[in-house]
């Protein structure tokens, strides 16, 4: 008879956490989008950071990319359930030597938004 009650209270114990599962899940590939995306956004800043101060290139205007995971240098060869971002980079000149690079990163089933970070860099001499 106990072993049948320890058994039950087991039972009733897993059906009642088995909901919770699909929610961690859930949780746990947000976070990993999110945590991707953030790392492409700061790595196109610090990118297009070296670029302005070093040469004062590339010229201002919007620079458009599609990043996969599983390709993130030539992003082309997408495998099947890759993750795949896309990176919005604009580029304004307020004033001489004076840049201010905004990244805006998305990705499907992510923020409409996606997140965005901007930096402002100056140029100065002898910087490289």
């Amino acid at each position: 008879m106990e072993v049948m009650i320890a058994a039950f209270l087991t039972a009733v114990a897993v059906i009642s956490l088995l909901p919770m599962q699909s929610t961690s899940l859930r949780t746990g590939f947000r976070a990993d989008y999110l945590g991707r995306a953030v790392g492409i956004m700061q790595s196109e800043l610090e990118h297009r950071e070296n670029q302005l101060m070093c040469t004062g290139t590339p010229a201002p205007g919007t620079i458009n990319q599609t990043i996969t995971v599983s390709d993130p240098i030539n992003g082309t060869s997408a495998a099947t359930g890759d993750a795949i971002f896309t990176v919005v980079t604009i580029i304004t000149t307020p004033a001489a030597n004076q840049w201010v690079v905004n990244v805006t990163v998305t990705w499907t089933g992510g923020p409409a938004s996606g997140i965005t970070s901007s930096i402002f860099v100056t140029r100065q001499l002898y910087s490289c």
